[in-house]
């Protein structure tokens, strides 16, 4: 099969996120406790989570660490790009899925996983797959989780409300820190793992 046809392109996209998937096989793999991904690992207590950018090349990916405050969630969210992996680097996480029941106009849940930082576990979502949310299920531990986003991307949708579907609201991305840097923020960073 020619690497470049259509029916190569869908297999390789049929795969994405799968166990036989090449790029969550390596994911899977990483080592998380490199001193680099440390340094990236800075929160902000008044926060839900924040977003903390460790790599990019602003066309083909994104790599980013996100530091969960207890009890502490994202919003129902979606993913404008070809998908998102993600690895529980600390803590535990837990993920909500959610579809679109078009006749209702809400976005009813279709599972609820738990991820923790043992099992090396990728998650793997698209908007063909649905929606998610992420929380930290913890009341006094925090979480980190890693994300790689292929292609980046600079807005995605949100819902605050799973009841009223046609409610939703853009967001631009907005990252914490970028490489270690915490810009403006220095002074209410704290460091996760």
């Amino acid at each position: 099969m020619e690497r470049g046809s259509m029916q190569g392109r869908m297999q390789v996209a049929d795969q994405r996120g799968s166990k036989d998937d090449p790029v969550t096989q390596l994911f899977s793999r990483l080592d998380l406790d490199q001193p680099e991904l440390k340094q990236c690992a800075l929160s902000e207590p008044n926060k839900n989570y924040t977003r903390n950018l460790v790599a990019t090349d602003d066309e083909t990916y994104t790599l980013l660490l996100l530091c969960w405050n207890p009890g502490k969630q994202s919003p129902i969210h979606d993913h404008p790009c070809d998908g998102c992996r993600v690895r529980v680097c600390k803590g535990k996480v837990k993920e909500t899925r959610y579809e679109m029941n078009k006749e209702k106009n809400t976005l009813e849940v279709s599972s609820v996983d738990l991820y923790e930082e043992d099992n090396k576990e990728v998650s793997f979502i698209d908007d063909y797959m649905g929606y998610h949310k992420v929380e930290n299920p913890s009341a006094n531990v925090p979480a980190v989780t890693l994300h790689l986003y292929t292609p980046p991307f600079q807005k995605c949708k949100i819902w605050l409300d799973a009841s009223d579907a046609s409610r939703t609201s853009k967001v631009c991305m907005c990252n914490y820190s970028e490489y270690g840097d915490s810009h403006a923020c220095d002074r209410f960073a704290v460091n996760m793992i």
